[in-house]
């Protein structure tokens, strides 16, 4: 016979915790695309996609239309402090899209953690293009060789492109010189890409309390036996106990702590194994903490 109790709902305790993850990816990790956009002739579905969906309100195109020109009429980032480009997308002639599946990022890509590397082409050096994020969602190269403007290198004459956090967008919309010989518009084809992945963990703590005079029996029919004077065999009927549990010293050690639904007590909703048997006590409460990330 199973013995049920109650949790004390009162003692329910709800946190919220950020966890961030480094994500070391390249072009052939599972799910990673990255897609060449030439104005009016490859892929031109997905500029028109990008321009309704991030870049209408940058474009000098719709600056007479006041619905188009709002920031709110499409997704592109609002913030408070600091600014996203978006001028560097209509009368480019290309750009290079990369998109990365939500099992990588989570909610969002942390701001200010990606980077990404470029392995096909390299200066006289032999350094690689890496262009990273200022926080705003601007992209930026922090070795590019031509000349930039005395402002920060993300600003809006010097950056390179956008990256949409929420949506596991990287756009890189530069078409000039990365360096003398190399184009931003030559990148993107094979790559390396590091970045923070964001999940908001709900953390869920409940108080399990036992009364010194409850579960005070084991369920585990392994302490039963069977009579010296008896010749029946051992069985899951078998009622008495063997010897050494006894006496009145003994008390059962728990092992596992079960949670059902009200009403349903056939299947456990959720299963708590404890690191090790913890003795019941008959002389004192003992109280267990079981917490659930959601």
């Amino acid at each position: 016979m199973y013995v049920f109790g109650e949790i004390d709902k009162s003692s329910k305790v709800i946190e919220t915790n950020i966890v961030n993850y480094t994500q070391n990816l390249t072009t052939s990790s599972v799910g990673i695309q990255s897609i060449k956009i030439v104005t009016g002739s490859i892929s031109q579905s997905h500029w028109n996609s990008l321009n309704v969906l991030f870049y209408t309100s940058g474009s000098p195109i719709y600056s007479g239309e006041h619905r188009f020109g709002k920031p709110s009429s499409n997704l592109s980032i609002q913030q408070r402090n600091g600014e996203q480009f978006l001028t560097k997308y209509h009368g480019y002639p290309s750009s290079s899209i990369i998109q990365i599946p939500q099992q990588y990022y989570g909610e969002k890509i942390k701001e200010k953690s990606f980077n990404f590397t470029d392995l096909n082409n390299t200066d006289n050096s032999s350094n690689n293009p890496i262009i990273k994020d200022d926080g705003f969602g601007n992209l930026y190269s922090t070795n590019a060789h031509h000349s930039q403007s005395t402002n920060n290198a993300s600003s809006s004459n010097n950056y390179v492109g956008n990256i949409f956090y929420d949506k596991g967008l990287a756009v890189i919309t530069e078409t000039g010189s990365w360096s003398g010989s190399v184009d931003y518009s030559d990148l993107a084809t094979n790559f390396n890409l590091k970045f923070d992945s964001y999940h908001t963990i709900t953390t869920q703590e409940y108080n399990v309390n036992l009364l010194p005079q409850d579960y005070n029996l084991t369920m585990n029919y392994t302490i039963r036996n069977v009579l010296t004077s008896s010749s029946n065999s051992l069985t899951l009927g078998t009622s008495t106990l063997a010897s050494p549990f006894t006496g009145s010293d003994f008390q059962p050690y728990i092992t596992q702590i079960k949670l059902y639904q009200d009403g349903d007590y056939d299947t456990p909703v959720i299963e708590a194994t404890l690191p090790r048997p913890v003795k019941k006590s008959d002389k004192i409460n003992t109280r267990f903490k079981i917490k659930l990330d959601i």
